[in-house]
């Protein structure tokens, strides 16, 4: 297997208190390796732990991002592609989380786009959850707005 890395976004958080964890139990062990083995210790027990491992959060029907007048539901998946790669923030709860942090999402379409300012509408790609695809934020607003482009409806 080649030893190449992804980087996977944790909370700094989370990951300070696997350090103080690993301090604590006097281990030398690496964070990045307990990381490593506990994904895969996840993994074989995914199989006969179905139910309680691989059981998503559901999320909450009552809370959401209000992103002016089209309402981003919790669970909200927001993605952006830029320079061949795809970013993704989503909702949690009432707020829009991109690595960790709240933000809006024009704020993350800028951060993705190397701090130029972007046209979020027309960049970022939004999957509810109850869409069965990603579709463009524009897409979203023109049907909210029944179908009436921006420069139409006096936007």
């Amino acid at each position: 297997m080649n030893n190449s890395a992804v980087s996977v976004p944790i909370a700094t958080k989370q990951f300070v208190h696997l350090i103080e964890f690993l301090k604590e139990m006097e281990s030398g062990l690496d964070p990045v390796e307990a990381v490593a083995r506990a994904i895969d210790y996840w993994m074989e027990n995914a199989s006969w732990k179905a139910e309680d491992l691989l059981q998503e959060d559901a999320p909450d029907p009552s809370r959401g991002y209000l992103w002016k007048d089209i309402l981003l539901p919790d669970g909200t998946l927001v993605s952006m592609s830029y320079k061949a790669k795809t970013f993704q923030a989503r909702v949690a709860g009432d707020e829009f989380i991109y690595e960790g942090k709240r933000t809006s999402p024009s704020e993350f379409a800028s951060a993705v786009g190397g701090g130029k300012v972007r046209n979020a509408w027309r960049d970022l790609m939004v999957k509810r959850p109850q869409d069965l695809r990603f579709r463009r934020a524009d897409e979203l607003r023109r049907k909210r707005r029944g179908g009436l482009s921006p420069s139409e409806s006096g936007s």
